[in-house]
């Protein structure tokens, strides 16, 4: 882009991000009692010392994670995460929020690291067995980025963003409130939002028969355009 015909104030670039999956999952199930009409909660997460703050909603599930690497360049294009929840003969299932936790890198010519969250949710009048989803992580950024020759943490104070450990500043409970991790994240300038297509939902049967429920969501990490602040050398070169 330029500002008239001389000064080219921002350039852009593509490059596939390295993302690491840093093993961090919270999903937060709701259910309804078809016997009693009570509602649940139903907390998982793959994080022990969150586990053991909620002793009446954490259910064990079996999780299990798997990495992409089609083009075997050593860069991911994606992760796949498949978690199953055992349910008792009288919970269904009407909502869900599930965060997963990732590092992404750039670091071709803006160099930075940062932590980033791919969120999904549903919510249902009727009681749901499954939900597949499927989307990618993209870079979001309000202003183009500098270049730099060395890496640099963003948002280094608020990282990471679930803190396992309490201090006198900190309630573990309220920093792992799915609610409360979306608000801090959405304000930031620059961030990987995961872009979600098509959801699907699996309806319950009936009769009771439903005794888990399962996530299945696949998070893709494509080619991605970054908006950069040009070096003095491309601004006169761009110029003349």
């Amino acid at each position: 882009g330029t500002d008239g015909d001389l000064w080219k104030m921002y350039g852009t670039y593509r490059e596939q991000p390295d993302v690491k999956f840093l093993y961090k999952f919270i999903m937060v199930l709701e259910s309804t009692s078809p016997t009693s009409g009570k509602t649940n909660e139903i907390f998982v997460s793959t994080m022990d010392s969150l586990n053991v703050l909620r002793p009446e909603s954490y259910r064990m599930a079996n999780v299990k994670f798997h990495k992409g690497d089609a083009n075997l360049d050593g860069i991911f294009d994606s992760f796949t995460l498949d978690a199953t929840v055992p349910l008792a003969e009288d919970e269904q299932i009407v909502s869900m929020q599930a965060l997963l936790f990732f590092n992404f890198r750039l670091q071709k010519r803006v160099k930075f690291d940062m932590e980033s969250v791919a969120y999904t949710s549903f919510a249902s009048g009727l009681p749901i067995s499954g939900f597949k989803s499927r989307g990618s992580l993209m870079l979001r950024q309000t202003n183009p980025l500098g270049i730099r020759n060395y890496f640099s943490a963003l948002y280094a104070e608020e990282t990471p963003l679930v803190d396992i450990i309490d201090s006198p500043t900190k309630n573990r409970i309220t920093d792992s409130n799915v609610g409360h991790i979306l608000e801090k994240y959405r304000e930031r300038d620059v961030a990987a939002d995961y872009v979600e297509r098509y959801p699907i939902k699996s309806r319950a049967a009936d009769s009771g028969e439903n005794v888990t429920f399962r996530l299945e969501m696949k998070v893709e990490i494509p080619e991605q355009e970054v908006l950069y602040i040009p070096t003095l050398v491309e601004v006169l070169k761009d110029a003349w």
